[in-house]
């Protein structure tokens, strides 16, 4: 029974006084309960929306991998690594080639064959790093060389695009070194560097363009002279080229007695005069009276000089004196006193001076005295 409200309203029962039943849900149509078949999606339909989500998706992952070898392929060290790659392989002309250095038939060591007669090579590299800025790249990469490593620098520039986008890039030709070879020898001395033939120019020197390596040099001094060989080593690129390589010169047997023979004809050619006062030679005669005729002048050599040769200074190996020889000269005469004889001497003879070089007939010598300059007599 229910409580009345004092105002005659029924009292509202309390929530825990509240007792029933639950009503079941109601069920939710289903196909069969609607009158209506499920619709199934057919077979067909299924696989095109399956293989059309898969193409998509094959799209978008050959897009992707697309992009990343284009990218890679124009990477701006990628010109680089075709040059050293090229370089490590001993393919010079290709190198070359890759790299946009000119060359000629002056540059003998920028071939095959010279690498390949050279040690120390770059055997191998790596990138350490790629830098750009606007059209220009800048790569920096280790060379292996001889058991070193070499930093080296490579800057290229971007000439074009590819469908765009891509960058082209251009590696400008990196600066050779140089084998430089200095011979204390005669202008124009036969030098081999790596079995090429060159001649060394009016100061003794000859310098060729090289890529990294250590070059084999020898002097062809013929029979006359010899130097012990040497080597030139061109580390990595750049202007600094090679330590030069002096090569210091020496006479073989033959060399020497050439140019004792050479002395022996210029002592022979003075002797030979019928000047007081030979010209280029070291002895001379004065006091001759004017008053007077000379008639049947002449020098006679008592005794040869001794000399020996030393080695290259400037002018020429040098030859010194060791023994003075004795020449005298004697003359007709005649004159307000009559007729005679006149002499002088004995002179010293001296034949100090350089062999400056040698030809097929021998070798050339060059006094370094004028008349009498160093000499006694009168």
């Amino acid at each position: 029974m229910t409580d009345q409200h004092p105002d005659g309203w029924a009292a509202v029962p309390h929530v825990d006084g509240i007792r029933g039943t639950r009503e079941p849900a109601a069920p939710v149509p289903t196909p069969a309960a609607t009158g209506r078949p499920r619709r199934r999606l057919r077979r067909r339909t299924l696989v095109g929306i399956v293989a059309g989500g898969a193409v998509v998706l094959l799209l978008a992952v050959t897009g992707v991998v697309g992009w990343t070898v284009q990218s890679s392929s124009h990477a701006a060290d990628r010109p680089v690594r075709a040059f050293l790659d090229d370089l490590t392989a001993g393919r010079v002309t290709d190198a070359l080639d890759a790299a946009g250095i000119d060359h000629d038939d002056q540059d003998v060591l920028l071939t095959d064959a010279a690498y390949a007669k050279a040690s120390d090579h770059v055997t191998g590299y790596r990138i350490a790093g790629t830098r750009t800025d606007g059209d220009t790249a800048t790569v920096q990469a280790v060379l292996r060389q001889d058991g070193r490593d070499v930093p080296t620098t490579f800057t290229l520039d971007r000439t074009d695009t590819d469908w765009g986008v891509f960058p082209v890039w251009q590696l400008e030709a990196p600066e050779l070194g140089r084998v430089e070879v200095s011979v204390e020898g005669p202008a124009s001395t036969a030098v081999e560097v790596a079995g090429e033939r060159v001649e060394t120019s009016r100061d003794g020197t000859a310098r060729l363009a090289a890529l990294p390596g250590t070059y084999p040099v020898t002097v062809d001094g013929g029979k006359w002279f010899t130097a012990e060989d040497g080597s030139a080593r061109v580390a990595g690129f750049g202007a600094a080229g090679s330590a030069p390589v002096a090569m210091t010169t020496s006479l073989t047997d033959a060399g020497q007695q050439a140019a004792q023979q050479a002395v022996d004809r210029w002592v022979d050619g003075c002797v030979a005069s019928t000047d007081a006062a030979p010209a280029g030679c070291s002895f001379y005669a004065y006091g001759e009276d004017p008053a007077y005729t000379y008639s049947n002048q002449k020098w006679s050599l008592e005794q040869r000089p001794e000399v020996t040769v030393g080695g290259w200074l400037a002018r020429g190996w040098a030859v010194s004196t060791t023994k003075a020889g004795r020449a005298t000269y004697t003359a007709d005469i005649s004159g307000p006193g009559g007729v005679g004889t006149a002499s002088a001497g004995p002179m010293n003879v001296n034949a100090s001076g350089y062999i400056s070089g040698f030809s097929d007939s021998g070798a050339t010598f060059q006094s370094a005295i004028g008349n009498g300059a160093s000499d006694s007599g009168s």
